[in-house]
């Protein structure tokens, strides 16, 4: 392999962007190729941002041998079929969250990925942020004490459009999958599998989940209350409280503060983790490089059986709100 990992994207959408431009950040990684379904698009994307070659076919960008790792950046709904081919051919894969639509889906790449000793991580971006590395220290330096509950919400209000991403149930449309996958990996890397689920939601005209929120219990008897929203612009924060302290995440998705309370001494301790470009996915693209040169073929951070547990949480909420895709016919 060459001495810096070289990279295609799958996919030229908004995600992608960022990724984009946050490569150039990443000492050791440079973005060769990119590709989209869409004709034209991939030409475009490449022009726009300076890479070598666009495409119109994903296979021509996998078969080539000087591309070590592929970004896949499509809708979920296409995240299984994408990971596949690149996995075929061979190639590390980044796949944007969540990973799948279903958890057995999730599991074949992960068997896969392990079969073909390729690296493969899902792209939680958010995990590898300075911000909620602070967040790790805290919990496991036991800061706050005896970890009680978690809360964490995250909504926007989408422009309703049946076909697009958001409301499409064709596309795996809907909160969960699209924003609740934020709050809900982030109480999995705070608590762990939970042991019960409820969840409740607002299935809007086009057969998706407009609003949705899931109540996660613990054995140790944690509870978690999850929400997530593409109809409302709810408030984005999350709050870890134990029985000692608390910490608050204000806009948890791009953290770049945090705060720690301590109850006994009323005293706030806040910290500053300033974003370069203000989008923040450099850190995980970081991390595929180092554990890649480090011949890992997986992430300590965001590992592959923690990105399986979650899946089938998601699952269990997806069956609770009575959520069926086209993924879950095959």
């Amino acid at each position: 392999m060459a001495s810096s990992l070289r990279f295609g994207i799958i996919g030229c959408g908004g995600i992608a962007r960022k990724f984009a431009t946050c490569i150039h950040h990443v000492e050791g990684a440079e973005l060769l190729a990119v590709a989209s379904a869409t004709p034209g698009k991939g030409e475009a994307f490449a022009k726009e941002f300076g890479v070598e070659t666009g495409y119109s076919d994903y296979t021509q960008l996998v078969s080539r041998d000087d591309i070590d790792a592929v970004y896949v950046a499509t809708t979920h709904n296409f995240h299984y079929d994408n990971v596949t081919l690149a996995l075929d051919h061979g190639k590390h894969v980044l796949c944007e969250k969540p990973i799948t639509v279903a958890a057995w889906e999730a599991e074949e790449l992960i068997a896969m990925a392990r079969g073909k000793k390729l690296f493969m991580m899902e792209g939680m971006w958010t995990r590898f942020l300075p911000a909620i590395c602070q967040v790790r220290e805290w919990l496991d330096a036991g800061q706050i004490g005896e970890l009680r509950q978690i809360k964490a919400d995250f909504g926007f209000n989408a422009p309703f459009d049946p076909d697009g991403r958001m409301f499409n149930k064709t596309l795996a449309g809907g909160a969960l999958l699209d924003a609740g996958i934020y709050p809900v990996s982030l109480a999995n890397m705070i608590a762990g599998p939970p042991a019960a689920i409820e969840g409740i939601a607002d299935i809007g005209s086009t057969g998706v989940d407009e609003q949705s929120f899931y109540l996660l219990r613990y054995e140790s008897g944690v509870i978690a209350s999850l929400s997530a929203s593409v109809r409302a612009p709810i408030e984005i924060v999350a709050h870890i409280i134990g029985n000692e302290g608390r910490i608050t995440i204000p806009r948890f998705l791009a953290a770049t503060t945090v705060e720690l309370t301590r109850f006994s001494t009323r005293e706030t301790i806040r910290r500053e983790f300033p974003i370069a470009d203000g989008q923040g996915f450099e850190y995980e693209i970081q991390e595929v490089v180092d554990c890649i040169a480090q011949g890992k073929l997986e992430s300590d951070i965001m590992p592959l059986d923690e990105t399986l547990s979650i899946m089938r949480t998601m699952d269990t909420i997806r069956g609770k709100l009575g959520l069926v895709y086209d993924n879950d016919k095959r």
